[in-house]
């Protein structure tokens, strides 16, 4: 039989090991720089992902926030940051009070095993963080796709999932045609003679009145997907505008009827 002293050895092990693992962050420049001497919390935000991916150029993350709020306190800024990518910057998301709570979807790449990590900041100026270890089969490799003087923006859509009602969350999902080309190549550097021409950026308004802004880095898929949850006080037009490196965009509107 095993001990009970052996028992709690493997226990602290276990614990040490844990603890050493989830701050793995803290030797992230990028995370570091984000933080900006804020000092996280390290409970009240949920990364999903999966526990393998088997393919690296498109892995489904969510982020959703569970924690409490002060009144009046909610998430103005979503960061999500791939250490193990040649660029650790995935997304930047910025949230106004209207695109609450703080439920984020979208598709990343990723160019190898790695620990993803999540960031969160309030108005409050207050920080949550998580982590999330992907074991990837196949590497994203960061590359993009097709011919680069024919890269464009495409088909823009907009959909929401359920009943609108004021003053209660409904889903806001988003999506574009177009292959992100990252101007990088399989052994992580830039190619000089690869243009990068990536969707640069997603607004969302509501009647002129800012939701959402997201802005997208190499580390996000192709055809960028982004899904958030819009808690409407009027009626009006939900408008989204896609611009890409070029300054060229695209837009979508959805009525918002009670």
């Amino acid at each position: 039989m095993i001990s009970r002293f052996l028992l709690a050895t493997l226990a602290l092990i276990l614990v040490v090991g844990t603890a050493t693992a989830d701050q793995r962050w803290q030797k992230v420049e990028a995370v570091t720089q984000a933080l900006d001497n804020r000092v996280p919390e390290l409970e009240g935000l949920t990364l999903e992902l999966p526990l393998v991916a088997e393919d690296g150029s498109s892995v489904a993350l969510s982020l959703s926030f569970t924690g409490r709020l002060e009144e009046g306190e909610h998430i103005e800024k979503v960061r999500l940051f791939a250490p193990g990518n040649p660029r650790p910057e995935v997304a930047d998301i910025t949230l106004s009070a209207l695109a609450s709570p703080a439920n984020i979807a979208t598709r990343i790449r990723l160019s190898e095993t790695q620990q993803v990590v999540a960031l969160a900041i309030t108005n409050q100026d207050r920080a949550f963080l998580t982590t999330r270890d992907v074991r990837v089969t196949v590497s994203g490799c960061l590359v993009g796709g097709g011919d680069a003087s024919a890269i464009a923006m495409a088909n823009p859509r907009l959909a929401l999932a359920g009943s609108v009602r004021k003053s209660r969350p409904v889903t806001v999902r988003s999506l574009i045609n177009h292959p992100m080309e990252t101007g990088l190549r399989p052994d992580g550097q830039a190619d000089d003679s690869i243009e990068q021409q990536l969707v640069e950026s997603l607004t969302a308004t509501l009647n002129d009145e800012p939701v959402l802004t997201a802005r997208f880095f190499t580390g996000t898929s192709a055809n960028p997907y982004l899904q958030f949850q819009l808690t409407p006080e009027e009626e009006g037009e939900l408008k989204l505008v896609w611009q890409d490196q070029e300054g060229e965009q695209m837009e979508a509107s959805q009525a918002i009827r009670f």
